[in-house]
């Protein structure tokens, strides 16, 4: 199935609109390609037929199809190890000492996709800091535009070859159970994370000021107007004295935001 100019184009401004997502010209095979499987669900034979359900009938759900088809939600547990590694050694003890006199502590997983970066900050924070768990307020949100990928995460269920990624054989002993069909996460731990359906474009939820954000590899999918948006409104969302940890590649521009940036 292929898409014409005009559609493209048309697809182009729906999830720009939507989600802030920027589509290029060399995307189209992968668009195509991304859409198909949805129009075939639908009994369509042609892409044009989904466009025009798109065009003329405001379907929401399948506006939601069609944005959960194009986005990514490449993860893995502890994916880059050195980002772990300096929020394990540096920006997690800072932070506790930092909030010492309050015993609260917000850390916001931006776009958490099937759950596996929030479950390794939780791993990380059970392992590191199992006192300030029992005697302090620990808020750990973990946010997606993705119904489909929060379920997942919701309910921690992980196959062998999504546990190989990025955990030791410790971790998945200390902190995962052996099932039939693959992996679940310890229920201690999954209470640890609260999990909620959010558009970085559109409303955020209510926060106190957050001491934490890990948003990587989110920013360099979005258009400069979005981009921009999202991180204005960080900067306001954030403590005077937490961090931003981006991707190596993503960056704040001139926004008086501390940032932390991993190099692969």
């Amino acid at each position: 199935m292929t898409l014409s100019a005009d559609n493209f184009e048309f697809i182009c401004r729906l999830v720009n609109q939507q989600v802030g997502m920027a589509l290029t010209p060399d995307q189209q095979l992968f668009v195509e390609g991304r859409l198909d499987p949805v129009a075939r669900r639908l009994g369509w034979d042609h892409l044009q037929s989904l466009v025009s359900r798109l065009r003329d009938h405001q379907d929401h759900l399948l506006v939601t199809e069609v944005i959960e088809a194009l986005v990514t939600h490449e993860t893995s547990f502890f994916r880059d190890p050195h980002y772990f590694d300096e929020l394990t050694e540096q920006i997690l003890p800072r932070l506790f000492a930092r909030r010492a006199p309050e015993r609260r502590l917000t850390i916001w997983c931006a776009a958490c996709a099937t759950g596996q970066e929030a479950y390794s900050v939780a791993m990380i924070l059970r392992e590191r800091f199992a006192q300030e768990l029992q005697e302090w307020n620990l808020n750990l949100l973990a946010t997606d535009l993705s119904f489909t990928a929060l379920q997942k995460a919701r309910i921690g269920h992980y196959s062998d070859m999504e546990v190989s990624r990025g955990l030791t054989d410790a971790r998945l002993a200390q902190h995962f159970r052996r099932q039939q069909t693959g992996w679940q996460i310890d229920h201690g731990l999954m209470q640890i994370v609260r999990f909620r359906q959010v558009n970085l474009t559109s409303v955020w939820p209510y926060l106190p000021p957050v001491d934490l954000v890990l948003m990587r590899n989110v920013l360099i999918y979005m258009s400069q107007t979005a981009r921009q948006s999202i991180l204005n409104r960080m900067q306001k969302t954030l403590h005077p004295d937490g961090c931003l940890m981006l991707g190596s590649s993503e960056s704040a521009n001139a926004l008086n935001l501390p940032v932390v940036r991993v190099q692969s």
